[in-house]
């Protein structure tokens, strides 16, 4: 008998420790709710495409002789041509490469010569691929030109595209507080929630005519990358300062 105060005065003890974390829980969340009254909460998307940059060409070169060294020379002769007519529309050495295989099959030397070019300027790429066709013979295969971007320049449109979502959100958290009477503080937080990527052409409604061969512009809108990111801010509320009246001394 001489042990149950102890008991009691320590169920006390427990009970007031309960209280005590319950009336801080609820204390922090007025304070939270005090903070969110000065706040302005906007989600906003940003979107912007870019066309391809660059442009491969792939050119083969083939010929099948029973001798080994007239499959080389005729490959080599047409390569030496190529080469020179690059050469001619002022095409880097850095933005082409070569290759050379030669197999056996059926008794004939099977010699093939492959060359890539990259295009930076597609006006360029166009009068070579149609100069290479204009006068070289069926051995040469001229392939359709490859468009796709740079790494630098998609990091640059993934940069920008978000750029553009935190203006857009900054720009609708003027305009609700324009319309509460506010004004626009610094921001208190931004994410971004989402950034999706896709390619084809960036208007709707444009389909290509399974029926019709693909042309040199639709190829070109094809490849073209559009890059939508979502993000959510959080601005800091302020009420607008009222204007000083004019101070007047009369005498």
């Amino acid at each position: 008998m001489a042990y149950r105060p102890v008991q009691v005065f320590a169920s006390l003890a427990t009970k007031d420790r309960d209280k005590k974390a319950q009336n801080r829980d609820e204390n922090e969340e007025n304070n939270r709710r005090v903070v969110k009254k000065n706040e302005v909460e906007v989600s906003a998307t940003g979107e912007l495409s870019l066309a391809p940059d660059r442009a491969r060409v792939t050119v083969v070169v083939s010929s099948k002789k029973e001798a080994v060294l007239e499959a080389k020379t005729s490959v080599q002769r047409r390569l030496d041509y190529i080469l020179q007519v690059l050469h001619t529309h002022h095409v880097k050495d850095g933005d082409t490469q070569v290759s050379k295989v030669i197999q056996r099959a059926d008794g004939l030397y099977h010699m093939e010569g492959e060359v890539r070019v990259l295009f930076v300027d597609f006006l360029k790429c166009q009068g070579v691929c149609n100069f290479l066709v204009e006068k070289m013979d069926e051995s040469v295969v001229v392939a359709t030109p490859e468009f796709f971007h740079s790494p630098q320049r998609l990091e640059e449109l993934r940069r920008q595209v978000c750029l553009l979502a935190v203006r857009n959100a900054r720009q609708k958290a003027v305009e609700v507080a324009r319309l509460l009477r506010s004004s626009v503080g610094q921001p208190i937080s931004i994410k971004e929630e989402s950034c999706q990527e896709w390619e084809g052409p960036p208007a709707q409604g444009q389909s290509h005519d399974q029926d019709k061969p693909i042309t040199y512009q639709e190829r070109v809108a094809m490849a073209t990358v559009t890059v939508q990111a979502k993000v959510f801010a959080c601005f800091e509320l302020k009420p607008k300062e009222k204007g000083r009246a004019p101070s007047s001394s009369g005498r």
